[in-house]
């Protein structure tokens, strides 16, 4: 079954379904796509030109829409309540499902919401973006969380390049909320190189420092005269040699006008900045990462440094290091996390 809502040739969305999964294919006026499937309100592929004008997807994408759910990668999905770990997987007195080690991490498993079915609430069309609202509700009790939450998805491309995802969390009892979206990004396109040459800035002074399992320590450092200085725009890869086990690392995002980061591909031209009202980024290099079952945009196995994730979100762990911030939301305030990025090629005229 297919569709699609739109005039011909202009902004439209595209419906298409495959072994059970809807896909929703979002295309501004200049040809630009995003595509997101229902399970897990996932983005599966977001399509830019590069110098030449070819388009390409520029994100990772399982070739089979079944193996989201089979290997649960993460790849692109929506992540809630919180995403990232939390240490001991308890909060106040609230047992939080263990599912890494004796930790939580992205908001457990008894369901995972990033890989279960979201409900599409409508079609947004005007004349100048289109979107989807998707909402996924999630029981009292689930995974050791209080309060039934209902999560809100919004994702909009409009003809400037520009794609923006917005969370909202609204919940009957206090809990806590911090979601985020773990799309690996590779402007190559379908994936062609690594991402080691990609060049990166992120406009911030301090990052959350881990402990030798990965785990914030609450630690605060600055970047000057260490390899997580991107301030300056800098090539990932000699940088990701010399951080053992690579970047899985959150940055305290600084408040400024400007992108708060910057990703580019100097080869294909393909740029991609982002902003964000959450006041951190989490950045995976997926070093280290190999899977040779995956195939990936169009038959490629998964390789160490393949993609690189920009989660914006609070960082990891919140709930113990008050210098992070709070994640705890109240009964029926609706908070919402948005973050907004734009493509680009800087050969453009």
């Amino acid at each position: 079954m297919s569709g699609s809502y739109g005039s011909e040739g202009i902004m439209k969305i595209i419906e298409h379904q495959g072994n059970g999964i809807n896909y929703y294919t979002l295309v501004n006026n200049h040809h630009m796509s995003v595509t997101i499937m229902d399970w897990g309100a996932t983005v599966t592929a977001i399509k830019t030109h590069d110098k030449d004008g070819n388009f390409a997807n520029i994100v990772l994408e399982f070739d089979d829409g079944a193996d989201y759910i089979t290997y649960q990668s993460f790849f692109g999905a929506t992540i809630a309540r919180v995403a990232g770990i939390i240490k001991n997987a308890r909060w106040r007195q609230y047992d939080l499902t263990q599912n890494a080690g004796e930790n939580h991490l992205n908001g457990g498993n008894m369901p995972q919401i990033s890989f279960e079915p979201w409900f599409l609430e409508r079609n947004l069309h005007t004349s100048d973006q289109v979107g989807l609202v998707m909402q996924y509700i999630t029981l009292d009790g689930e995974n050791g969380y209080p309060g039934t939450m209902t999560i809100t998805a919004n994702f909009v491309l409009d003809n400037d390049g520009k794609f923006t995802i917005s969370y909202t969390g609204k919940s009957d009892k206090t809990t806590l909320f911090n979601p985020s979206n773990h799309t690996y990004f590779n402007l190559s396109g379908d994936a062609e190189r690594l991402i080691d040459h990609h060049v990166l800035k992120i406009n911030a002074d301090e990052y959350a420092a881990l402990n030798k399992h990965g785990i914030p320590t609450g630690k605060l450092p600055w970047v000057t005269d260490t390899p997580f200085d991107f301030r300056d725009p800098v090539e990932v890869g000699p940088q990701i040699a010399n951080i053992k086990g690579g970047l899985h690392h959150g940055f305290v995002l600084n408040d400024t006008p400007y992108p708060q980061v910057e990703l580019l591909d100097r080869i294909s031209g393909r740029k991609v900045t982002m902003r964000t009202n959450a006041p951190a980024v989490v950045v995976s290099s997926a070093t280290n990462y190999r899977d040779d079952r995956y195939r990936l945009n169009g038959g490629k196995p998964m390789r160490s440094q393949l993609g690189l994730s920009l989660q914006a979100q609070k960082l990891p762990d919140a709930i113990h290091h008050k210098e992070f911030g709070s994640i705890i939301i109240e009964p029926n305030i609706p908070v919402t996390y948005q973050t907004a990025y734009r493509f680009s090629n800087i050969y453009d005229v």
